[in-house]
């Protein structure tokens, strides 16, 4: 009876850190989260301070958690079958209709690469790494198709595409003119033609 209890326990548990997430995001894609500690995101979702410590640990923990969630939202309306690049075409496109949420990814991104080894930096080498895997499998095909003399040196053209895609939501944040889906879709052109 007791082991039911915990169960019980961690189930609600879960549960309850399942519906503090949604709320956060749904709140932070909006409004991003630049500047604000963590006592303020918990009070802009009606939850304490030491409610997010105990579930997220930290506002870098809560924040990566956020991401995340985007991520799988995205994933979620993904078609299937599109490549890598289409994929970041689609998310770019996505992306902007949430302000809040590229720049808190950038805000992340750029913790990521601070001294320590923190939520974000964990987060975003296991991102890129999986994503250069992906890209570079998925480019390999099309590499090999191409006569020897135009072959790119694969990692350096996977390097190339997720700096374009990265650096052109910066760009966006600064610039909203910046069309960061068609730009990436030049890329996407120009390594067809290549």
């Amino acid at each position: 009876m007791a082991a039911d209890g915990v169960r019980g326990r961690y189930a609600k548990g879960v549960e309850r850190k399942r519906e503090i997430l949604a709320v956060a995001y749904e709140t932070l894609r909006e409004t991003g989260a630049s500047g604000a500690s963590l006592r303020a995101i918990g009070e802009s979702i009606g939850v304490s301070h030491g409610m997010l410590t105990h579930y997220f640990g930290s506002r870098e923990g809560l924040l990566v958690e956020v991401i995340r969630e985007h991520d799988r939202v995205n994933d979620e309306r993904m078609p299937d079958s599109v490549s890598l690049v289409q994929r970041m075409r689609f998310s770019a496109e996505f992306n902007v209709q949430f302000p809040g949420m590229v720049s808190l990814f950038t805000e992340m991104l750029a913790k990521s690469v601070e001294a320590g080894d923190g939520p974000a930096r964990s987060f975003f080498t296991a991102r890129f790494a999986r994503a250069r895997v992906e890209l570079a499998a998925e480019l390999g095909g099309q590499l090999a198709a191409l006569p020897e003399e135009r072959r790119a040196d694969a990692a350096m053209l996977v390097d190339l595409i997720m700096a374009a895609s990265d650096g052109l939501q910066v760009r966006w944040l600064l610039d909203p003119s910046v069309d960061v889906a068609g730009t990436l879709g030049l890329l996407e052109r120009l390594g067809r033609t290549g």
